[in-house]
């Protein structure tokens, strides 16, 4: 048997940050903005995005110098938090990580982390309390012999699921249902991974 450690949805691995295969636009220009742009500056446009995706209010800036940078900064910071936010189970070290390896400054990647993980506003934004899967453990039996048959020496696959909520979940598959399952989840993920790149899933 073998024990796999997997947690659906998706966590982002070390192969894939939680911004996604290709970083967004948004973010790219904002990591060229933030190297002439103030503290306060910075803790203005955070403050903005929170309260946006709190309450949806538009932000103003009537009274900005710079309205493109603003919107820049908004735009860009709107994306890395909306992005971390639809990742279930993201880590503090992994969000750290994801924006160090774009050069985001340690000050602003502490500010952006503050955000989303010490603020009680975004902290209920962060998904439902649906069960995840914690543990996948399988074991293939071969059946020898049943009450119809003498030597049937058919292969079966047990499958078990640990739920963060404690439950458990088994399943018993033939190969085929077993091939059919791994190929029906390789196909869902190949499609999340493409969604994620759409333009629309940006706005």
């Amino acid at each position: 048997s073998s024990g796999i450690n997997a947690e659906w949805p998706l966590r982002p691995g070390a192969d894939v940050s939680f911004l996604g295969q290709r970083t967004p636009k948004e973010v790219k220009l904002l990591s060229k903005t933030l190297k002439n742009v103030k503290k306060d500056a910075i803790a203005s446009s955070l403050e903005k995005v929170v309260q946006y995706i709190r309450d949806k209010t538009p932000p103003d800036f009537s009274r900005e110098l710079d309205t493109s940078r603003s919107n820049t900064l908004f735009g860009g910071f709107y994306c890395i938090l909306t992005r971390a936010l639809g990742c279930r189970d993201l880590q503090r070290p992994a969000f750290v990580k994801g924006l160090q390896e774009l050069n985001f400054n340690s000050e602003v990647i502490e500010s952006l982390a503050d955000v989303l993980y010490n603020s009680a506003t975004l902290s209920l934004t962060r998904g439902d309390d649906t069960p995840l899967f914690r543990e996948v453990d399988w074991r293939l039996d071969v059946v020898l012999s049943n009450n119809s048959l003498a030597k049937v020496l058919q292969p079966e696959v047990l499958l078990g699921l640990k739920m963060t909520d404690s439950s458990e979940v088994k399943m018993q598959l033939s190969p085929q249902q077993f091939h059919a399952l791994r190929q029906s989840t390789a196909k869902v993920l190949h499609d999340m991974f493409q969604l994620r790149e759409r333009k629309f899933m940006n706005t």
